[in-house]
């Protein structure tokens, strides 16, 4: 696995600014939980999609391909936790989990010998 450190950048200020963007049209009383959970989620998911590579070139190509999805995932759910007036605990627990998947996932891809 190999980073690169400008995509990654790339990655990481393009989550921020979505992050910001999520934030600001948030009608509820928890910004600072959707600011940091969207922000986390799409970092990560965008740093793997866009930021890494990987020595397996099929396993590199499922890990973006996983990556890009639970990003669009990711943009969905905090938009809609933003908008729609939802109790935090509910985010926190939804979000959580999809996360988890995700590393989930991408361990197994990445593990996976073939």
């Amino acid at each position: 696995m190999r980073i690169h450190p400008v995509n990654m950048l790339v990655a990481i200020v393009v989550g921020a600014l979505l992050t910001y963007g999520i934030t600001a049209v948030d009608a509820n009383t928890m910004k600072l939980t959707i600011g940091v959970g969207s922000f986390v989620f799409m970092a990560a998911t965008l740093g793997t999609a866009f930021g890494v590579t990987f020595e397996n070139g099929r396993a590199g190509v499922n890990i973006r391909v996983v990556g890009t999805l639970f990003f669009v995932v990711a943009v969905a759910l905090n938009l809609a936790f933003a908008t729609l007036g939802l109790s935090q605990t509910s985010y926190i627990v939804t979000s959580g989990i999809l996360f988890l998947v995700f590393v989930l996932v991408a361990n197994a891809i990445h593990s996976a010998r073939q």
